[in-house]
Formats: structure tokens, sequence, C-alpha cells
């Protein structure tokens, strides 16, 4: 009897290897991505932030995936993230375009878009390897004190 009860260990061990060893396969053909999410926030006198308030990303680490920005509202107002210079990846009736971030998101709800590494990439180059800074904010509900957060793309 002790003997079937390791073979049966045994067994239900070498099973979830396979399941697990499979599922670590199948994943590189799905494709691996950085996400990172952003979650609207009221603040005192109807305004609204952000958070987190302070992204960085690390070219040589970060941009061997896509770049998915998440946005969950989860508040009873509608909010728009804008990003002045950042630009996201969209196709457009089979063309590749980039487009301005600016992503309005409806009370209790989550929207998505694929930033354009290339466009980081050129700016980056263009600063000579030194690191650029992209703000944002919610310009429907901000004061006129509040700086934003900030998306830092750094080596």
């Amino acid at each position: 009897m002790m003997r079937f009860a390791r073979l049966s260990t045994y067994a239900k061990g070498l099973w979830m290897g396979c399941v697990i060893g499979g599922g670590v396969l199948a994943m590189p053909s799905a494709g691996w991505v950085k996400e990172i999410t952003f979650v609207a926030r009221d603040v005192q006198d109807q305004q609204a932030v952000w958070l987190p308030r302070e992204i960085v990303i690390r070219r040589s680490v970060d941009f061997t995936e896509p770049l998915i920005f998440r946005f969950a509202n989860p508040t009873a107002r509608t909010h728009v993230f804008e990003a002045p210079g950042l630009f996201a990846s969209a196709e457009e009736g089979g063309v590749q375009s980039a487009r301005s971030v600016r992503v309005t998101i409806a009370p209790e709800e989550t929207e998505q878009i694929v930033i354009d590494r290339n466009q980081i990439a050129s700016d980056a180059s263009g600063a000579e390897g030194e690191v650029v800074t992209y703000r944002f904010y919610c310009p429907l509900h901000r004061s006129d004190d509040d700086m934003g957060g900030t998306i830092t793309v750094g080596q």
C-alpha cells in the first residue's frame, strides 16, 4: 500500500512537471509583453491624478517586448490620460501608424494601448543616450499647480 502512495505522488509530480513545462514552452510563441497599469484617483477639489506618479522604463530591458499601457478608471467620472510627446502604435486599415497618447476612459472602464517603441528609441537617440522624460496628466481634472506624473526612459 505504501508503494502505491509513493507511485501516485510520483505520477502526480511527473504530470505537473509536464503541464508546467508545456506551458513554459508555449509562452514564447504567445509572446511576452511589458505591461504598465495606470489607475485614476479622484482627489480633493474635483481634481484627479494617475497612479503611479512615476514610471521608469529601461531601454536595455523593457524594449525587448511590446510595451502596453493599461488604464483603469474605478471612479464615477470620465478621465483622460494625456502624455504630450509620447506616441501609441495603432493599426488602421492594415497600416501601422503612430498617434499622440490621449486616451479617454469612461467610469468603471479600462483601456489599453501599445506604445510606439521606435519613437521612444529615436527620442533617446536624439538625446545621445541620456534619459528622456515624458509628462502625463488628466487634462480634465488637474489643477494649475499639479505637474502630473512622469515616464522616464533611460539606458
